[in-house]
C-alpha cells in the first residue's frame, strides 16, 4: 500500500473526492474500478489511485468490517451509494495507511459526506468511522476532550436519565417496509398496517406475542388479505434495517462519565430489544435496560417508568425522561418527572446542561 501523502490539502482532499467518483462509477456500472481507470482520457491523481485500488483489493476486509458497524440486521448494500463509497474509502485508509492521522481521515470523509450526501450523512459517516477507527487503531492517541471543571452552581436538578430507544437513539430505515410490499407485490402499507395493527402491536410490546411469533403473525394477516407467501412477509418485516444516532450516545456518555447520573433506557419494544442491543454494540452506554415486553408494560402506562426510576435506584420526580412521543412525555410529567421532549441532540445538549447533567468546559478563554 503507497505511502503518498501529497503536501497540499486542497491537492490531497480533490484527489479523495476523484477516488469516490471512480468508485461511485464503478459500482453503478457494475464494472471492475480499474476498467474506469483505463477508460479515463488522463490518469488520475496517485492519492486517488491509491484509494480506489485499495478498496478494491481489501474489499472484502472491509465490507465485512462495515457490515458489522452500520447494518447489524440487513445487507450493507441498503446504504445510499454514495455514503457506501465514502464509508469504503475511510476503512481503508484508517487500514491501510497507518501514517495518516486518523483525526485527518475521519474529517475528510465527513467533508466528502457534507458535499455529496444527505443531510444525515456527515454524522453517519463520522459515527461509523470512529467506530471502525476504535477497532483497527486501539492504541492511537485521539484527541480529548477539554476536562470538566465544574458544574453549574447549585445542585443538580435531577438523580437519574431515563431515555427511549426509537426517534431518540434508533432510527428505522423508512424505506425498507415498502420497498419490500413492492418487491412482495403487495399493497403500499400492508405490512405496516398489519404489524402495527394496535392490538397485535401491543401484545408484542407487552412480551404476549415473542418477536418471532409477532412477525410470523404479521406474514399470516398479510398473506390472509392479500395472499403472497407469509414466511417471506415475516421475514422482511424481521429484517428492517437501522441507524443510531452516535451523537446522543456521546452525550449520555458524558451524564453518566462526568456526573455518576445512571442512565437508563426505557423502550416500547419486543422481546427482540436485548439481541439488537448486543448487535448494536449498544448495552455498555446504560446503566440498565427496561423493556416492555420484559415488565409487561407500556408507556404511557406509569408503571413503565416507575420501573425505570427503580431500576434506577432514584425516585421518579428525581428523574428525567428523555422520549420523542407527546403521550408519553406528558404522563411521565403527570407523575412529577422532569421531561425532555426530544427534538434532536442540539436541544438534548441544552437540556441536559441546564439540568446540570453536563459540565461547564474550560475553553481556555
Amino acid at each position: 500500500m503507497s505511502d503518498l501523502q501529497p503536501s497540499d490539502v486542497e491537492l490531497r482532499r480533490a484527489a479523495r473526492e476523484r477516488a469516490l467518483e471512480l468508485l461511485y462509477e464503478a459500482e453503478a456500472k457494475a464494472i471492475d474500478v480499474d476498467d474506469v481507470v483505463g477508460a479515463l482520457p488522463l490518469p488520475p491523481d496517485p492519492l486517488a489511485l491509491e484509494l480506489v485500488r485499495g478498496v478494491a483489493a481489501h474489499r472484502s476486509e472491509i465490507d465485512e468490517m462495515l457490515t458489522r458497524r452500520v447494518a447489524p440486521r440487513w445487507s450493507l448494500k441498503r446504504l445510499a451509494a454514495v455514503d457506501r463509497a465514502i464509508l469504503r474509502l475511510g476503512t481503508y485508509e484508517l487500514l491501510g495507511a497507518p501514517d495518516r492521522s486518523q483525526a485527518v481521515i475521519i474529517n475528510e470523509a465527513v467533508v466528502l459526506a457534507r458535499r455529496f450526501g444527505t443531510d444525515d450523512s456527515p454524522r453517519f459517516v463520522n459515527g461509523v468511522l470512529a467506530a471502525v477507527a476504535d477497532e483497527v487503531r486501539p492504541t492511537e492517541v485521539k484527541d480529548e476532550p477539554p476536562e470538566p471543571t465544574s458544574l453549574p452552581p447549585g445542585d443538580r436538578e435531577v438523580d437519574a436519565v431515563i431515555i427511549d430507544l426509537d426517534g431518540v437513539i434508533r432510527h428505522w430505515q423508512e424505506d425498507d417496509v415498502p420497498a419490500a410490499e413492492q418487491e412482495l407485490g403487495l399493497p403500499k402499507r400492508s405490512i405496516s398496517g398489519a404489524a402495527f395493527e394496535p392490538d397485535r402491536l401491543e401484545r408484542a410490546m407487552r412480551g404476549e406475542l415473542t418477536a418471532e411469533e409477532w412477525y410470523a403473525e404479521v406474514g399470516d394477516a398479510v398473506a390472509a388479505a392479500h395472499g403472497g407467501d407469509a414466511a417471506a412477509v415475516a421475514k422482511a418485516f424481521e429484517e428492517v434495517g437501522w441507524r443510531i444516532d452516535e451523537s446522543v450516545l456521546d452525550l449520555l456518555d458524558w451524564v453518566r462519565d462526568t456526573t455518576g447520573v445512571p442512565v437508563v433506557l426505557l423502550s416500547n419494544a419486543s422481546t427482540r430489544l436485548i439481541p439488537d442491543l448486543l448487535v448494536s454494540g449498544m448495552t455498555s452506554h446504560f446503566n440498565e435496560i427496561v423493556g416492555s415486553a420484559d415488565i409487561g408494560v407500556t408507556k404511557p402506562d406509569a408503571r413503565a417508568f416507575e420501573a425505570a426510576a427503580d431500576a434506577a435506584g432514584v425516585p421518579v420526580e428525581r428523574c428525567v425522561l428523555v422520549d420523542d412521543t407527546p403521550a408519553n412525555v406528558a404522563a411521565a410529567a403527570a407523575l412529577g418527572m422532569r421531561t425532555i421532549a426530544f427534538d434532536g441532540p442540539g436541544l438534548l445538549e441544552d437540556e441536559l446542561r441546564r439540568l446540570g447533567l453536563l459540565p461547564v468546559v474550560d475553553h481556555g478563554g
